[in-house]
């Protein structure tokens, strides 16, 4: 039985001689694609399964692994990610920052994906600390934050669409360290 879905490529790997096997999140929550022959250089589908890429497959399923059947569309975003290593690392940490704490698939999160994947920004700390806010109210874990000096701070990001004003803002590296550590006691609570 064939099926489709919209995923956003993590990594992928050699697998025996031609074989590829990408790790992937979207519309079936994280998941493993076997492409057979996916590194042969008579196939066309490395260049496709790139990280940050994202695809609309159709597949079958043999246990937990899907298996590609054929690729329906692609939406190259790895290209981003060459514009510069700073570039690189936030829609590294972007990837991470998710995945580290969404197993399932989730609407809004995916398209918060695709959305803050897409961002070209130099202030990381700042857009880090809107991404895992953005990330804890789609998840509907948002609590009061106790220290209001704190609290204030990412309210202000949080609010704020203009991303020039965002990217002029600036955090010490201890108040940084601070509202993250807050913001990750909300995320472990998902993990209990």
């Amino acid at each position: 039985m064939s099926a489709k879905a919209k995923v956003i490529v993590i990594k992928k790997f050699l697998v025996g001689k031609w074989d590829l096997l990408a790790y992937a999140y979207g519309t079936v929550g994280r998941c493993k694609i076997f492409v057979k022959r996916g590194f042969h250089p008579e196939e066309s589908y490395c260049g496709f399964f790139e990280p940050f890429n994202l695809l609309t497959i159709d597949y079958h399923q043999s246990g937990d692994l899907l298996i590609l059947n054929d690729l329906v569309s692609a939406k190259l975003y790895s290209y981003l990610a060459l514009k510069s290593y700073d570039r690189f690392l936030w829609m590294s940490k972007v990837l991470h920052t998710i995945l580290r704490w969404v197993a399932y698939y989730d609407s809004s999160i995916f398209k918060l994906l695709q959305t803050f994947l897409l961002l070209d920004v130099k202030n990381h700390k700042v857009f880090d600390i809107k991404l895992k806010v953005s990330l804890i109210k789609a998840m509907g874990i948002y609590r009061k934050v106790e220290d209001s000096n704190l609290a204030s701070i990412i309210e202000r990001i949080d609010q704020e669409s203009s991303l020039d004003r965002l990217e002029r803002l600036r955090l010490s590296e201890k108040i940084y360290r601070s509202i993250n550590d807050v913001l990750e006691d909300m995320l472990k609570g998902t993990l209990d």
